[in-house]
């Protein structure tokens, strides 16, 4: 069960534990045949294009992480995102002060899809703080350059 925490350009998900089954069949069968949907369609980006959005996605996801492990600050996020983005995660996560050993940060894999020509999305699996998270953001294509404009992940 998903219940986000706040709504706007920057979403933190948190995950409540699901009810035990108790070793019953969590599923019925279906009844029939399941209806075909149409299927999904494959963009092609232009030649040369997939390989900067490619490289501004990790990018973003990089520092993206770092800030979310308190490894950055989160201003320095504006590199990559518009503004909301980053009001919006320096607001979530408040003021962090350095007592302790801090974990650096790990991005464990990265996927990217062109679902319009000036709309990337990507999407990332992170260990931040020692735990598995997931983190996917929205870039989109204005004034020439790549920016973030929405981030949804599951680290604190």
């Amino acid at each position: 069960m998903v219940r986000p925490v706040r709504s706007g350009a920057v979403r933190f998900v948190r995950y409540r534990p699901s009810p035990a089954v108790h070793g019953a069949l969590a599923l019925r069968p279906a009844a029939g045949p399941a209806p075909r949907s149409p299927g999904l369609r494959l963009v092609r980006p232009a030649a040369g294009e997939d390989a900067e959005v490619q490289a501004v996605a990790d990018a973003a996801v990089r520092l993206a992480v770092e800030v979310l492990a308190g490894t950055r600050p989160a201003h320095q996020l504006s590199l990559v995102a518009v503004p909301a983005v980053c009001r919006e995660i320096a607001a979530q996560l408040g003021p962090r002060t350095r007592g302790g050993r801090i974990v650096p940060p790990k991005v464990l894999s990265t996927r990217s899809q062109r679902p319009a020509p000036d709309v990337a999305e990507a999407v990332a699996l992170v260990v931040v703080a020692g735990r598995v998270h997931a983190l996917a953001l929205r870039l989109e294509h204005a004034r020439g350059r790549w920016r973030c404009t929405a981030l949804e992940t599951t680290a604190p």
